[in-house]
């Protein structure tokens, strides 16, 4: 037991024993109906990965939730580590410096295996798994959204909309006809104009939206 918890609270392993923590808590709270899987997904305005979500996809992660694959970058990162403390720890050797030349090695072993095996198992599960992707501009049409930033009328508006990820991004929008929607009022999207990349608006009744239901 000594050994164990000396290489979990020891370097380089102690860089992911807390994150490993939280990881075991946050899947506690998936478990129990308070936490979703997609929370750390977000998509932009034109429907491509950003944050999180665009790092992992360059990293060849991005099929999978970003919570799923950093748990287990974690998770493989954490055991390596371990495994490479415990072997370290029985090398017979005083000198500091060398104890953290071997914790720097395992660590870029850690780190690389991580990796490896994450994409691995996404590479190999891909085929099984559906297609992740935001919504599409065109997606987008027939939506409701908030009109935010002042006024929405036919040369200027800014609305909220809600992605089928649950982030929330910011979208440009016009009114035709000369109507003009006031900030906070709810909108329906009913056509995007490729050319300007904007979304024509309308004024809409939040009661009539079964989403509310």
């Amino acid at each position: 037991m000594d050994l164990f918890l000396s290489a979990a609270f020891g370097f380089p392993t102690v860089l992911f024993t807390p994150m490993l923590i939280v990881v075991l808590g946050y899947w506690i709270f998936v478990i129990v109906g308070a936490a979703d899987t997609e929370m750390l997904d977000s998509v932009d305005t034109g429907g491509d990965a950003a944050g999180l979500s665009a790092v992992l996809s360059k990293a060849g992660l991005g099929r999978v939730p970003v919570t799923v694959a950093l748990t287990m970058l974690i998770c493989v990162a954490w055991f390596v580590s371990m495994m490479g403390s415990i072997v370290t720890s029985l090398i017979e050797t005083v000198s500091t410096p060398m104890l953290w030349a071997l914790g720097a090695v395992v660590l870029l072993i850690a780190l690389v295996a991580a990796w490896a095996v994450t994409s691995g198992v996404v590479m190999g599960f891909q085929r099984f798994l559906p297609k992740r992707r935001g919504d599409s501009k065109h997606e987008l049409v027939g939506r409701t959204c908030l009109i935010r930033i002042g006024e929405a009328h036919e040369d200027f508006g800014q609305a909220e909309i809600t992605t089928a990820g649950g982030a929330a991004i910011s979208i440009p929008v016009r009114t035709t006809g000369g109507e003009v929607l006031s900030v906070g009022s709810t909108a329906l999207i009913f056509d995007h104009d490729a050319a300007d990349d904007h979304f024509l608006v309308t004024a809409f009744d939040p009661a009539l939206d079964p989403g509310q239901h």
